[in-house]
């Protein structure tokens, strides 16, 4: 029962596709529900585009503390225990993370893609002891007062994109995201909206011919090198970890390494991390314009929210 602990970073945005975007791209790719309409690509990407995205976090680890304190408070009011989350140390999007490739030779021959590092434990739910120590019932009772009943009427929220997600519009999570926000269909919209919006730009650069043969260049070269059947960087990078479940620590970074150099050898012949960065920030750019007018809703929002989060936190 220790998932009604689980409303982290990663909990707190839900994975929705997007999907039905208006332009004119390459990718016409068919999607769930009907045709994909394609976006428009700019001449060239946007300067900063990447920091543009990211950006639509900023606040987020202010806003998250704001929201485990009214949660911890409304909890206890109910009779029970809480353990807050520790917010992030800085405001970080949830999806804008390490790109998975543009690895240095250098740093591959040292260290290789750092798997052992990525791969470590599982963090902790700081509060899943207290909560095994309660009955079922309790622990029912817990989550109702967390997430509100199962049969409660929940929210229907529509994206931007036309996608839709739901939630309870009671409990104690609810509730502390409704004094922070002002509400809780607007905070839904933003927050999903924003996570997903970079994922889509990847997903449609992927789908473009020129990301097609640049991964069968770089696809090639590995195979040359001894290591085939590698359709991009990632898939050399979901290697290297699945190697740690089947051979020792030792015998995996040691094959992780002679890995890790080859992609870096055939990332740099072919010029692969520009240009590939290049491609997904035509994507970022064309995503941003076409939803420029949510996006400006969006950092509004967030303005709003950080100031009641600040009096939230000092009061």
């Amino acid at each position: 029962m220790s998932k009604y602990l689980q409303i982290g970073l990663a909990a707190a945005i839900s994975a929705v596709p997007l999907a039905g975007c208006g332009g004119d791209s390459p990718d016409r790719g068919p999607v769930k529900g009907g045709p994909e309409v394609p976006w428009q690509l700019p001449r060239s990407p946007d300067p900063g585009v990447r920091d543009a995205l990211r950006g639509l976090f900023d606040g987020f680890s202010t806003r998250f503390a704001a929201e485990q304190e009214l949660v911890h408070r409304c909890m206890a009011a109910k009779g029970f225990r809480y353990v807050k989350l520790t917010a992030p140390a800085t405001d970080a999007h949830p999806t804008m993370g390490k790109d998975d490739y543009g690895i240095g030779v250098a740093a591959a021959k040292r260290h290789g893609y750092k798997t052992q590092e990525r791969i470590g434990g599982p963090q902790n739910d700081p509060g899943a002891a207290d909560l095994k120590l309660l009955s079922e019932a309790d622990r029912k009772r817990w989550g109702e007062a967390f997430y509100g009943p199962d049969d409660v009427k929940r929210i229907r929220v529509t994206l931007p994109d036309g996608k839709q997600i739901e939630t309870s519009p009671v409990g104690c999570l609810s509730e502390a995201r409704i004094k922070i926000f002002g509400s809780l269909e607007q905070m839904l919209k933003g927050e999903n909206f924003a996570a997903n919006l970079p994922i889509e730009a990847r997903r449609r650069a992927g789908a473009d011919p020129a990301m097609k043969t640049l991964n069968s260049t770089w696809s090639a070269c590995m195979s040359g090198k001894g290591h085939p059947a590698l359709p991009d960087p990632a898939a050399a990078r979901s290697q290297a970890a699945t190697r740690y479940k089947s051979a020792s620590a030792d015998q995996a970074f040691r094959a992780e390494i002679k890995l890790a150099v080859a992609d870096a050898e055939c990332e740099l012949k072919n010029n692969y991390a520009a240009q590939r960065r290049r491609l997904e920030d035509l994507y970022y750019t064309a995503g941003m314009r076409r939803y420029e007018a949510d996006i400006t809703a969006i950092r509004e929002m967030n303005q709003a929210a950080l100031a009641r989060a600040k009096k939230i936190l000092t009061s």
